[in-house]
């Protein structure tokens, strides 16, 4: 239910905020869905239309109120983020940003419309210790990716998550100005609800595999991760969380983006989903075998924390699905074998349909999947 983002910043204390985070999980889980029954926060009080908080709450936006309505997380304006872009800027740090950088958890609620939630979570690589985007080369992808999605007719308004504008951050580590007491439980809570973000059936997630143009790994300061995204912990991580149980629209990888194309929403859907641009779901025993391969800042803290976080989010958003959107994703007959492994293993109880059609699966795909 937790990540960190995939990124390079040091923390002060990587092992204790592990611990934090392990100790904090099921107390966060706990705090982070909304059964049936309890008591949720009225319409009235967020002040928006009943309508439109039962739709949010149908799509699963419940799991994601807690840290949202406390300020642990907080999503920017994807208009916001392209207007930035488009002036020339670089991302700011959360506490400097202007209040209009953010949306609200009403503005998100009143901007659900059907199929997906009006949020997307960012998974990239930090290009520098310190700042995960100096140069502001990130910012007008992600804006021009945004540009293209906010075309669509069913998505009005959209919240980012991106950690560096999401998350409390050091303000100024290098000359001791830091979190304060309470920005530092925040971003605990915080760190506890990343899996959900980028796991959750209904939301978006944005994968920057790429470098942006003109930057070299060699030129980074000495300490700076400057593995590529598909080597890097914390990314491969992001992207398994995202390959669980989403619609394959929901996954992009914004890698895949041509210089030159004019995007609207379809044709970035198109090309961010092609040539292997979503793997099938990886059961936790395959996860962590992989994740041996990857790269990380603080690997002897990292890795057992990001095996117990995967495998929650695994059995959280499986035991949970009833439907799964596989479909249009190139697969063939290995990918359908991967999948059965995972529906064999029990771990969607409640599935009741399963999509899979323009793959490339054969008849031994489907035996598998019989």
């Amino acid at each position: 239910r937790c990540g960190m983002g995939c990124h390079a910043q040091e923390y002060d204390d990587l092992a204790g905020l592990a611990g934090a985070i392990s100790s904090g999980l099921e107390e966060t889980r706990a705090e982070a869905i909304i059964p049936a029954n309890a008591e949720a926060e009225p319409a009235t009080d967020l002040g928006v239309d009943e309508t439109k908080l039962t739709k949010w709450r149908k799509l699963g936006g419940g799991d994601l109120e807690p840290v949202l309505a406390s300020g642990a997380v907080a999503l920017l304006d994807a208009q916001w983020i392209i207007s930035h872009a488009e002036a020339g800027g670089v991302l700011a740090h959360r506490q400097a940003l202007p209040k209009e950088a953010f949306l609200s958890l009403a503005d998100l609620v009143e901007a659900t419309t059907y199929g997906s939630l009006p949020v997307a979570a960012l998974s990239y690589p930090w290009l520098t210790k310190d700042h995960p985007d100096p140069r502001g080369a990130n910012l007008a992808r992600v804006a021009r990716a945004l540009k293209a999605l906010l075309t669509s007719s069913y998505i009005p308004r959209l919240g980012v998550f991106w950690d560096f504008g999401s998350l409390h951050q050091h303000p100024d580590p290098a000359n001791g100005v830091m979190r304060t007491e309470e920005q530092n439980a925040l971003f605990k809570q915080g760190l506890g609800c990343l899996g959900t973000l980028y796991s959750h059936q209904y939301t978006y997630v944005l994968r920057l595999t790429s470098f942006p143009d003109g930057h070299k790994a060699e030129d980074q300061a000495e300490g700076t991760n400057v593995a590529k995204y598909f080597d890097r912990g914390w990314c491969f991580t992001e992207q398994c969380w995202a390959g669980l149980t989403k619609a394959g629209y929901l996954s992009l990888d914004l890698g895949k983006m041509r210089a030159g194309k004019e995007y609207d929403y379809y044709s970035l859907t198109d090309d961010c989903t092609q040539d292997g641009g979503r793997r099938p779901p990886l059961l936790p025993s395959a996860f962590a075998a992989e994740l041996e391969t990857k790269s990380f800042t603080n690997g002897k803290d990292d890795k057992p924390l990001v095996k117990r976080l995967y495998e929650a989010a695994f059995e959280e958003q499986f035991g949970k699905a009833t439907v799964l959107r596989y479909y249009n994703l190139g697969w063939g007959d290995a990918e359908a074998a991967q999948l059965a492994e995972v529906l064999a293993s029990g771990a969607a109880p409640r599935l009741e349909t399963l999509y899979l059609q323009d793959n490339k699966i054969g008849v031994e795909g489907c035996k598998a999947l019989a």
